[in-house]
């Protein structure tokens, strides 16, 4: 059977671990919240830098068409300029 001594100081004991645990989670839980904010913004940078470098690819493709190909200059001028060959007529319908 336990002393009375011995069953007080299991109690304390398990006592100052409840009090020491309780004080680790205040202490460690707005670190952790904090990471997990950090963590969901890096990603939607990534996404965002992800979107931009394939617009940036696009841009750059269209670029390329423009300087090379006389067809998307072409197409280009009729459709932002309505500009047409000689003898065309320009139907715009709204």
């Amino acid at each position: 059977m336990e002393h009375p001594i011995q069953k007080a100081l299991s109690y304390l004991l398990i006592f100052l671990l409840i009090v020491i645990f309780g004080i680790s989670l205040a202490m460690v839980y707005p670190v952790y919240s904090n990471y997990r904010k950090m963590e969901n913004a890096v990603r939607l940078k990534r996404e965002e830098y992800n979107e931009l470098k394939r617009e940036r690819m696009t841009l750059l493709s269209e670029v390329h068409d423009l300087e090379h190909d006389t067809a998307a200059a072409e197409k280009v001028a009729r459709e932002k300029f309505n500009l047409c060959r000689e003898g065309e007529q320009i139907l715009i319908y709204r």
